[in-house]
């Protein structure tokens, strides 16, 4: 009877993949030596109606979940002594999968070592036409250099000072205003905007504009875009 560690498996135990609703994801199975048994593939493809169900009666109803979306799916003789699958990818969201095999008259499944395949499946909408283009909204509208808003020795001399430069800060009305060239000249179809909240000006400052992501309020925009 073959041992598990001759069970080779495509795409390889543990691999991810990410593919788009209209594909399809084959599996493959094969032993080093021929023996008598069944191919089967673990899966929860295609069962994401369930799994959301499962998810939301133990967040409602405190159910513990059943995984009652994975499933076995007996796989076909490929000609070459080996097994194979094809399953199409109709829904988005995350799957996971892995083939084993069943020896004639046994009741142990011999699986091949490694983790389940990860399968992320985007929408179709999603497979082209994704330049994402990154604006920090503060650099529009206004030189992109420090230094020339402030020379550098004024900056050294008002620092030493104690003082904080406060370079002006772009606005959503500049941005706006470039919209026209990143759409439409750069072709990007997403925008995604560097955090907008309120930052530091002092204390736990990052550069002459500080860093976004030094949120003093997440659910605060800056005033000064506006």
């Amino acid at each position: 009877m073959p041992d598990s560690n001759v069970l080779l498996q495509q795409p390889a135990p543990g691999s991810r993949q990410a593919q788009y609703c209209g594909d399809v994801a084959e599996f493959r199975l094969r032993l080093d030596a021929p023996a008598a048994g069944q191919a089967w593939l673990r899966t929860n493809l295609g069962r994401d109606a369930l799994r959301r169900r499962e998810i939301l009666q133990e967040t409602r109803h405190r159910r513990k979940r059943q995984a009652r979306d994975w499933r076995d799916i007996p796989m076909l003789p490929d000609g070459a002594g080996g097994w194979r699958l094809t399953l199409p990818l109709l829904e988005p969201g995350h799957f996971e999968a892995k083939a084993y095999f069943l020896p004639a008259g046994g009741a142990e499944p011999l699986w091949p070592p490694g983790g389940n395949v990860s399968i992320n499946v985007h929408p179709a909408q999603a497979a082209g036409a994704n330049l994402i283009y990154n604006a920090f909204v503060r650099q529009f509208g206004h030189p992109p250099d420090p230094d020339a808003i402030v020379p550098r020795p004024e900056q050294a001399r008002l620092a030493q000072a104690g003082y904080t430069i406060l370079p002006p800060s772009g606005t959503f009305r500049d941005l706006i205003r470039e919209l026209d060239f990143i759409i439409g000249r750069l072709g990007s179809r997403i925008l995604l905007l560097l955090p907008i909240h309120p930052a530091p000006t002092v204390y736990g400052r990052m550069g002459m504009y500080g860093s976004p992501y030094a949120a003093l309020d997440f659910f605060e925009v800056d005033p000064a875009l506006a």
